[in-house]
Protein backbone atom coordinates (compact mmCIF):
# COMPACT_ATOMS: atom_id res chain seq x y z
CA UNK A 1 0.00 0.00 0.00
CA UNK A 2 2.81 2.37 0.67
CA UNK A 3 4.27 1.81 -2.80
CA UNK A 4 0.97 3.01 -4.11
CA UNK A 5 0.48 5.98 -2.30
CA UNK A 6 4.32 7.07 -2.96
CA UNK A 7 4.13 6.19 -6.55
CA UNK A 8 0.58 7.45 -7.20
CA UNK A 9 1.43 10.90 -5.13
CA UNK A 10 4.68 11.68 -6.69
CA UNK A 11 2.76 11.39 -9.95
CA UNK A 12 0.07 13.06 -9.58
CA UNK A 13 2.47 15.94 -7.44
CA UNK A 14 5.03 16.28 -10.32
CA UNK A 15 2.37 16.61 -13.24
CA UNK A 16 0.70 18.94 -11.09
CA UNK A 17 3.37 21.12 -10.59
CA UNK A 18 4.36 20.97 -13.96
CA UNK A 19 0.83 21.85 -15.11
CA UNK A 20 0.74 24.91 -13.16
CA UNK A 21 4.10 25.71 -14.43
CA UNK A 22 3.08 25.58 -18.19
CA UNK A 23 -0.15 27.62 -17.52
CA UNK A 24 2.00 30.11 -15.91
CA UNK A 25 4.89 30.72 -17.57
CA UNK A 26 5.87 33.44 -15.52
CA UNK A 27 9.99 32.83 -14.65
CA UNK A 28 11.97 29.92 -16.26
CA UNK A 29 14.59 29.61 -13.43
CA UNK A 30 16.40 26.81 -13.77
CA UNK A 31 14.41 25.31 -10.61
CA UNK A 32 11.36 25.12 -13.15
CA UNK A 33 12.81 24.64 -15.30
CA UNK A 34 14.25 21.35 -13.81
CA UNK A 35 10.69 20.56 -12.58
CA UNK A 36 9.84 20.97 -15.71
CA UNK A 37 12.15 18.28 -16.49
CA UNK A 38 10.63 15.85 -14.42
CA UNK A 39 7.17 16.82 -15.67
CA UNK A 40 7.66 15.46 -19.35
CA UNK A 41 9.37 12.42 -18.00
CA UNK A 42 6.34 11.59 -16.03
CA UNK A 43 4.32 12.24 -18.89
CA UNK A 44 5.84 10.72 -21.45
CA UNK A 45 6.41 7.31 -19.07
CA UNK A 46 2.65 7.01 -19.24
CA UNK A 47 2.66 5.96 -22.68
CA UNK A 48 4.32 2.90 -21.79
CA UNK A 49 1.78 2.09 -18.44
CA UNK A 50 -1.32 2.27 -20.64
CA UNK A 51 0.39 -0.16 -22.69
CA UNK A 52 0.89 -2.22 -19.73
CA UNK A 53 -2.66 -2.01 -18.32
CA UNK A 54 -4.30 -2.28 -21.60
CA UNK A 55 -2.05 -5.14 -23.03
CA UNK A 56 -1.06 -6.59 -19.45
CA UNK A 57 1.54 -8.70 -19.01
CA UNK A 58 1.16 -13.01 -19.95
CA UNK A 59 0.56 -14.20 -16.57
CA UNK A 60 -0.99 -11.25 -14.73
CA UNK A 61 -5.19 -10.02 -15.43
CA UNK A 62 -5.69 -7.03 -15.50
CA UNK A 63 -9.43 -6.77 -15.60
CA UNK A 64 -10.45 -4.36 -13.57
CA UNK A 65 -10.53 -0.35 -14.70
CA UNK A 66 -9.47 0.53 -11.62
CA UNK A 67 -6.24 -1.69 -12.61
CA UNK A 68 -6.16 -0.26 -15.96
CA UNK A 69 -6.58 3.16 -14.30
CA UNK A 70 -3.95 3.13 -11.66
CA UNK A 71 -1.09 1.28 -13.44
CA UNK A 72 0.42 4.06 -15.30
CA UNK A 73 0.76 6.10 -12.08
CA UNK A 74 1.78 3.24 -9.87
CA UNK A 75 4.19 1.92 -12.57
CA UNK A 76 5.71 5.76 -13.73
CA UNK A 77 9.33 5.27 -11.56
CA UNK A 78 9.69 1.87 -13.64
CA UNK A 79 8.72 3.25 -17.06
CA UNK A 80 10.54 6.34 -16.16
CA UNK A 81 13.83 4.75 -15.45
CA UNK A 82 12.95 2.47 -18.46
CA UNK A 83 15.45 -0.25 -19.99
CA UNK A 84 18.50 1.98 -19.32
CA UNK A 85 17.57 2.16 -14.98
CA UNK A 86 16.94 -1.67 -15.55
CA UNK A 87 19.56 -3.04 -17.36
CA UNK A 88 21.71 -1.31 -14.29
CA UNK A 89 19.87 -2.24 -11.75
CA UNK A 90 19.88 -5.70 -12.70
CA UNK A 91 23.70 -6.14 -13.26
CA UNK A 92 24.16 -4.74 -9.74
CA UNK A 93 21.72 -5.42 -7.36
CA UNK A 94 22.41 -9.34 -6.94
CA UNK A 95 26.51 -8.35 -6.04
CA UNK A 96 25.20 -5.67 -3.98
CA UNK A 97 22.72 -8.30 -2.24
CA UNK A 98 25.11 -8.08 0.95
CA UNK A 99 24.94 -4.85 1.30
CA UNK A 100 21.05 -4.27 1.58
CA UNK A 101 20.28 -7.69 3.17
CA UNK A 102 17.45 -8.86 0.95
CA UNK A 103 17.50 -12.26 -0.11
CA UNK A 104 15.49 -11.62 -3.60
CA UNK A 105 16.40 -9.80 -6.35
CA UNK A 106 13.54 -8.20 -7.69
CA UNK A 107 12.67 -4.52 -7.72
CA UNK A 108 9.98 -4.01 -5.26
CA UNK A 109 11.96 -5.67 -2.27
CA UNK A 110 14.76 -3.36 -3.43
CA UNK A 111 13.46 -0.35 -4.07
CA UNK A 112 15.00 2.12 -2.12
CA UNK A 113 18.14 1.28 -4.35
CA UNK A 114 16.01 1.33 -7.84
CA UNK A 115 14.25 4.71 -6.81
CA UNK A 116 18.03 5.68 -5.98
CA UNK A 117 19.06 4.93 -9.68
CA UNK A 118 15.96 6.40 -10.97
CA UNK A 119 16.72 9.82 -9.24
CA UNK A 120 20.65 9.60 -10.59
CA UNK A 121 19.08 9.21 -14.02
CA UNK A 122 15.99 11.28 -14.17
CA UNK A 123 17.82 14.48 -12.56
CA UNK A 124 20.90 14.01 -15.06
CA UNK A 125 17.72 14.30 -17.48
CA UNK A 126 15.92 16.78 -15.76
CA UNK A 127 19.42 19.41 -15.22
CA UNK A 128 20.28 18.42 -19.09
CA UNK A 129 16.44 20.00 -20.01
CA UNK A 130 16.66 22.70 -18.02
CA UNK A 131 19.67 23.74 -19.02
CA UNK A 132 18.57 24.08 -22.35
CA UNK A 133 14.88 25.07 -22.30
CA UNK A 134 16.20 27.64 -20.14
CA UNK A 135 18.77 28.62 -22.80
CA UNK A 136 16.23 28.31 -25.85
CA UNK A 137 13.26 28.81 -23.77
CA UNK A 138 10.65 26.75 -26.56
CA UNK A 139 10.54 23.35 -27.40
CA UNK A 140 11.40 23.11 -30.97
CA UNK A 141 14.72 22.93 -29.89
CA UNK A 142 15.65 19.93 -31.98
CA UNK A 143 17.71 18.71 -28.97
CA UNK A 144 14.85 18.71 -26.80
CA UNK A 145 12.90 16.54 -29.39
CA UNK A 146 15.52 14.41 -29.66
CA UNK A 147 15.75 14.15 -25.71
CA UNK A 148 12.14 13.45 -25.63
CA UNK A 149 12.14 10.52 -28.08
CA UNK A 150 14.95 8.68 -26.80
CA UNK A 151 13.07 9.12 -23.16
CA UNK A 152 10.21 7.12 -24.74
CA UNK A 153 11.82 5.22 -26.91
CA UNK A 154 13.79 4.21 -23.84
CA UNK A 155 10.74 3.75 -21.66
CA UNK A 156 8.81 1.48 -24.30
CA UNK A 157 11.78 -0.78 -24.37
CA UNK A 158 10.73 -1.63 -20.92
CA UNK A 159 7.45 -2.70 -21.49
CA UNK A 160 7.63 -6.08 -20.64
CA UNK A 161 9.45 -5.97 -17.51
CA UNK A 162 7.22 -7.38 -15.21
CA UNK A 163 8.13 -5.04 -12.43
CA UNK A 164 4.92 -5.56 -10.00
CA UNK A 165 7.08 -8.94 -9.09
CA UNK A 166 8.41 -12.20 -9.96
Amino acid sequence: MAIFILHTGSAMAILIAGGILLVFRKKTGFRNCFVLGWFWQVLFSLPAGIWQSLVGWPHISVSSIWTRLMTPLVGWPFNAGGFTVRLVFEATVEPLEWLVGHRSATVLSNMPYYDFLLLIQGGILAAIFAWRYKKHRTYKDRFVICMAVLFLVNSLLNVTWFWAGS
